[in-house]
């Protein structure tokens, strides 16, 4: 739950491959240049230093978001990390999104496969979709 000043801002947490690392820099920028200092990004990236546990820092980011965005590519749907923050995500019954390049819908991971996938060509609809949920869980 971060603030910038008194007030909160929505929280979105961006799971990829470490492969897929530049588009979720797009993505994450993206969401904070929609959210107008309303919506932040956890990123690995960005929001873990040098000498910060990578662990801890993922699970107090899942802990804190708003909704879990996850990356699904080639290169992540399989991924050990990608699928135990998913799970994460999970038990704590953050809400989930899946962005998907390239992959269909049969190589979703099973806990996500029932969920609505958004397409990375569509991903101007996610946005419009999250600065609705962002205005409505901030008010």
């Amino acid at each position: 739950m971060a603030k910038r000043g008194l007030r909160r801002l929505y929280s979105v947490f961006m799971s990829h491959s470490h492969k897929d690392r530049w588009i979720a820099k797009q993505c994450a920028r993206l969401i904070e240049e929609a959210g107008k200092e309303r919506v932040q990004v956890f990123l690995d990236e960005k929001d873990i230093e040098a000498g910060q546990s990578i662990a801890d820092s993922v699970r107090t980011g899942i802990e804190g978001c708003d909704e879990f965005v996850v990356l699904l590519s080639q290169y992540s749907k399989d991924r050990p990390w990608v699928l135990i923050e998913m799970g994460a995500a999970w038990g704590l019954r953050k809400p989930i999104i899946a962005v998907i390049d390239k992959i269909g819908p049969n190589e979703m991971p099973d806990i996500i496969s029932p969920l609505k996938a958004i397409d990375l060509n569509d991903f101007d609809q996610y946005l419009t979709q999250l600065i609705k949920r962002s205005k409505a869980g901030l008010t």
